[in-house]
């Protein structure tokens, strides 16, 4: 074997299914241009093209879910679009200097005194709006982390 491209796109299909949990690594951007990076590489003559469209799809809709999981799950529990907004940007400031859990204080701790003080809602009710957009926000890298970790498996399915 010449060039041991399958095998470093495997190991970089590794990296960025583990790159999920990291805040601002668009993981799924990356396995995408890993696949198609692979598939130039090797003159598109493997995978098919049938099963590179489906792990490049895949690979987007797993940073798709990243990017609007907080949004949807924190309307589901009835917060406004402004608000968890504000929150995403109040937890990403947060992120610098506190990490991980600055994003979920200043995303919770935003949605929740936007319920209870700017649309008057009840605490219990600014709570559960609160719960709803953390939820998310912490789902979606285990929900992105699955997705590229089943395009890892089949990468390596259709190249080895």
């Amino acid at each position: 074997m010449p060039f041991p491209a399958a095998e470093l796109s495997i190991a970089l299909l590794v990296v960025w299914t583990a790159s999920a949990f990291v805040p601002f690594v668009p993981s799924g951007v990356l396995a995408a241009l890993t696949v198609v990076g692979y598939a130039y590489a090797v003159g598109f003559t493997e995978p098919g093209f049938a099963v590179l469209l489906a792990l490049v799809l895949v690979s987007l809709l797993a940073s798709a879910v990243d990017l609007l999981s907080g949004m949807v799950s924190g309307r589901l529990g009835g917060a406004s679009t402004r608000s968890v907004v504000a929150g995403t940007l109040v937890g990403v400031a947060l992120l610098l200097p506190l990490g991980p859990i600055g994003l979920v204080v200043g995303l919770c701790g935003t949605v929740f005194l936007a319920a209870l003080y700017g649309n008057g809602a009840e605490p219990r009710v600014a709570a559960r709006q609160a719960a709803y957009a953390a939820v998310g926000v912490l789902a979606s890298a285990f929900v992105q982390a699955v997705l590229l970790g089943a395009v890892t498996v089949a990468f390596a399915i259709a190249v080895l």
